[in-house]
């Protein structure tokens, strides 16, 4: 498997009504060959029909793989999710599918980079442009004031310009297990973010995020330029359709 670059798939549906066998689904797509990971979330704020299903499979080959037994019958509540919607209302706010190479990050003077970057080398710096996707998972000690701290972090939040989403979702199995979703209209927003975030830390106070030993799944804080995928004729393609190319079958990206 050297190489090989695993591959991150997100989820997110603001409706979970109608999908009682869903977690039953999640827990047995644990167990299938290539997937590394699989959780089941939904957020932390009161009034928030929000949620989420985060995988990790060991490749592209391999969720192409379990796919096909998807289409042919196998875990009908995750393919009428992702793959089938409300023919009314194909427009399903925050309800979308996504696949990335994945690219855990870890924060070093200051600067997200790459875990698997070395910087003092590098001499190329590639340009940011789109949205900016953040994926955090991560596990901590569940307590009500820090459940109390997250929900007014998500208020003042979105009200910073450019934020498109920022939710905390915790996992249904698990107290404490939490993925944080963040998208911001581009680099400069997102920089912007970070910087206001690093400057009011001392009069925000402690975030009262106590890290706990994960009981499964990763521990692991990823970017990404943001792509979203629509199922399709049996394929996923770009939502958008100035991204969908047929001349030149690009690689993973």
């Amino acid at each position: 498997m050297s190489g090989i670059t695993p591959l991150r798939v997100l989820h997110t549906f603001d409706n979970a009504a109608g999908f009682d066998e869903l977690p039953e689904e999640v827990a047995r797509l644990r167990s299938v060959p290539g997937c590394a990971s699989a959780e089941l979330y939904s957020s932390v704020t009161p009034g928030d029909d929000f949620h989420a299903l985060t995988a990790l499979w060991s490749s592209e080959d391999t969720f192409d793989a379990w796919w096909d037994t998807v289409r042919k019958g196998d875990f009908p509540s995750i393919r009428r999710l992702v793959a089938e919607p409300d023919e009314g209302n194909l427009e399903i706010d925050r309800s979308g599918t996504e696949f990335y190479p994945q690219t855990p990050f870890a924060l070093r003077d200051g600067t997200w980079v790459p875990e698997a970057l070395d910087e003092k080398a590098r001499t190329i710096f590639w340009p940011a442009r789109g949205p900016v996707r953040v994926i955090i998972q991560n596990a901590v000690e569940a307590t009500d004031a820090m459940y109390a701290k997250i929900r007014t972090e998500v208020l003042d939040t979105r009200r910073e310009e450019g934020c498109l989403e920022y939710a905390w979702l915790e996992n249904i199995d698990l107290p404490g297990h939490l993925l944080l979703l963040e998208v911001w209209t581009d680099q400069i927003r997102y920089d912007r973010h970070w910087t206001l975030r690093e400057r009011t830390a001392a009069f925000v106070g402690d975030n009262l995020r106590k890290p706990a030993t994960p009981a499964r799944g990763p521990v692991s804080r990823e970017f990404y330029r943001y792509q979203d995928f629509r199922h399709h004729y049996d394929r996923w393609l770009p939502v958008d359709p100035d991204a969908h190319a047929t001349a030149i079958m690009w690689p993973a990206g």
